[in-house]
């Protein structure tokens, strides 16, 4: 189905929800970011563990973590797209 055959209140709804998913993608990988660390430095602090440099980079050179940083990048390119795309249907119903 093409966007652009369906009517006025449709499209809105349409361009909304691909905002909602941009944003939504973008809250997640924020709310990844802040509680991530948190969480691990706190499971760390719990089990009276400490992580070195090394074996902090030895995780980052691993294939594992450069496969995440690829999904990361991923994810991140797809929710600019979707909202950049929301925001191109709203302007297009007000220009009409």
């Amino acid at each position: 189905m093409d966007p652009n055959k369906y009517n006025p209140k449709a499209r809105e709804a349409f361009g909304r929800s691909l905002i909602d998913v941009g944003v939504g993608i973008f809250k997640a990988i924020m709310l990844f970011f802040t509680t991530a660390p948190l969480g691990i430095l706190l499971t760390q602090a719990m089990d009276g563990k400490t992580v070195s440099l090394g074996q902090l980079w030895a995780f980052i050179m691993s294939p594992a973590y450069w496969l995440f940083l690829v999904i990361l990048a991923f994810s991140w390119v797809i929710a600019h797209y979707l909202r950049k795309e929301g925001l191109r249907h709203l302007h297009e119903l007000e220009q009409t």
